[in-house]
């Protein structure tokens, strides 16, 4: 089951496309200036704060009593995350005494999947050819068909059951309680197991190892269809898992506030509110939260770049439309422009960096200004090197 489209796009329309997203170029180019710059910041801020607290963190060897000398200070525990209450799935009629019980829904559904190709030619029209093809899936979200370019793939477009999350009120950590936000950072989820004789308030369900298979709503309305979901699966469908997070030793470093903790605020301004699971050594912890800091900061900084790139490449379309009257022109200009704005978007993106850190660590600053420079000089001695 296939569709195929083709159309052709004139070198006028493709050209005022391309005049058009100048102005949006030029908003994201812009855009990555301060994303970069205030990225810098935050890393730095980030990783002094990481420093302070490392060096004001008391390790405390047991939370099984509150000490009150260690009212205020940034602290560092291991003990066991409790609950006492008892999360329930209302829908399926599961219960459990658990930190978190979280529902997985996947339905059944048809899915569009495009493959598009482009042709250009002589003249600056491009014709592009387009095949839609459609297969059967299991996916957690719903798929919307009600603009599939072919008929007869239809979706419900909801899921009667959804995926959903539950998390306790109350998790004690020996004599301390743990906030809100320290709850939803405790992880370790297993598969949760049914127990022996459950009984399921949604009819007609059938069971497939950790799934429980629950039939659309037409098959489940039919007292005469008798269909196996496992191996004769139809849109609409559902297959439904459950994950627990128990009880479990964490460790946590933040400051003690009465008989819970808050975020160590640094001079930075950054708090230092952090949680593993398992027993973990303030080292450790501090070292990972260095490394997820390291993480985001490159992560941002291609995000600042690519934010240039992509801005500076749509500047330059219409250069290459323009050309492109002349495909294979075009190719040669699209190349070029594609590699002038990746120069101009690395020098930018390194420059900025580097001014950024002149506000917060100048050594690296200047070596980071003498990279750009050296990359600009280069880029000039060849160009110079290959008029002669």
């Amino acid at each position: 089951m296939a569709v195929t489209e083709t159309t052709t796009v004139s070198w006028g329309s493709r050209l005022g496309s391309s005049i058009k997203g100048v102005l949006f170029g030029l908003v994201l180019f812009g855009v990555g200036f301060p994303v970069l710059f205030w990225n810098e910041g935050n890393s730095v801020k980030t990783a002094k704060a990481l420093d302070e607290g490392e060096g004001a963190c008391i390790p405390v060897e047991s939370n099984a009593k509150i000490d009150a000398e260690m009212e205020g200070q940034l602290v560092h525990m291991t003990g066991m995350a409790d609950t006492k209450d008892v999360l329930t799935d209302d829908a399926f009629g599961i219960s459990t005494t658990a930190i978190a019980l979280s529902r997985e829904t996947e339905m059944y559904q048809w899915e569009e999947e495009s493959h598009t190709t482009e042709k250009k030619n002589m003249g600056g029209s491009v014709t592009k050819t387009t095949t839609y093809t459609y297969k059967q899936v299991w996916s957690s979200r719903a798929i919307d068909s009600s603009n599939f370019k072919e008929a007869g793939h239809d979706n419900p477009g909801f899921i009667e059951f959804p995926s959903e999350d539950k998390r306790a009120a109350n998790v004690s950590f020996g004599a301390f309680q743990l906030n809100e936000k320290q709850i939803g950072r405790i992880g370790s989820a297993q598969a949760y197991q049914l127990p022996t004789g459950f009984v399921c308030k949604v009819a007609r369900v059938q069971y497939q190892g950790q799934y429980i298979l629950v039939p659309n709503k037409a098959t489940r309305e039919n007292a005469l269809n008798n269909r196996d979901v496992a191996s004769q699966p139809r849109v609409g469908d559902m297959r439904v898992s459950f994950k627990v997070i128990q009880p479990h030793k964490i460790s946590i470093v933040a400051k003690q506030r009465g008989n819970s903790f808050v975020g160590y605020l640094a001079k930075t301004k950054k708090k230092v509110d952090l949680l593993q699971d398992g027993v973990v050594d303030l080292p450790e912890m501090f070292e990972a939260a260095r490394d997820a800091n390291a993480l985001l900061t490159w992560l941002l900084r291609l995000g600042g770049f690519l934010l240039m790139y992509v801005g500076l490449s749509m500047v330059f379309r219409p250069l290459s439309v323009l050309a492109d009257v002349l495909p294979i022109l075009g190719d040669i200009v699209g190349m070029g422009t594609g590699l002038v704005a990746g120069v101009i978007a690395l020098v930018c993106a390194l420059v900025t960096i580097a001014i950024a850190w002149i506000f917060y660590r100048p050594v690296l600053a200047i070596a980071l200004l003498v990279a750009a420079g050296a990359l600009v000089f280069f880029i000039i001695k060849k160009k110079a090197g290959a008029k002669k």
